[in-house]
């Protein structure tokens, strides 16, 4: 009799161990650069990003990328198109520049003889198909609001700081 109480109560107290953890069934589900509310990202490499207003970008827009780019874990400068960029990089360092690809070139020039390295990223607005297949050759990475969603540029963000500290370490 007493052995038969016992198993109840075990199983009673599995039961009730087993019924607690059914709340966290899909965790498998989270992948690396999302937070637990699935709506969330947290960057894997948080950078300190220097955004050059693109030509085409509204206050709001920026203000917004901006949030976007500080919730993921990044820290974002935005300056506006008339800015001394090379004032900027004497003073401070970057790790990523986000830039028009039609002002990634020259930012490129200029970031290049930094003693840090310092990625540029292409910011693609509605190319035709032979500026992006040329874009594509120039850069391994680039943020393409039209065809990507807020999570996939963040995603693309990461991928080129990971570029970046592979091709450092070869």
């Amino acid at each position: 009799m007493r052995r038969r109480e016992f198993l109840i109560g075990a199983g009673a107290f599995a039961a009730a161990l087993i019924g607690r953890d059914a709340s966290a069934c899909g965790d498998k589900f989270l992948r690396a650069g999302r937070g637990a509310g699935g709506n969330r990202f947290a960057s894997l490499y948080p950078a300190s990003i220097l955004v050059y207003t693109p030509a085409a970008a509204t206050a709001k827009g920026m203000v917004e990328f901006q949030a976007m780019l500080k919730q993921a874990g990044h820290t974002p400068r935005i300056v506006g198109r008339d800015a001394d960029l090379a004032a900027i990089f004497e003073k401070t360092t970057f790790d990523i520049v986000i830039a028009d690809y039609a002002d990634a070139a020259t930012i490129r020039r200029q970031v290049d003889p930094l003693k840090v390295p310092t990625i540029v990223l292409p910011v693609l607005q509605k190319p035709t198909k032979a500026v992006e297949s040329e874009a594509r050759k120039a850069y391994r990475c680039l943020i393409r609001p039209n065809a990507m969603t807020k999570h996939d540029a963040l995603r693309e963000i990461d991928r080129a700081i990971d570029l970046a500290r592979n091709a450092s370490r070869t």
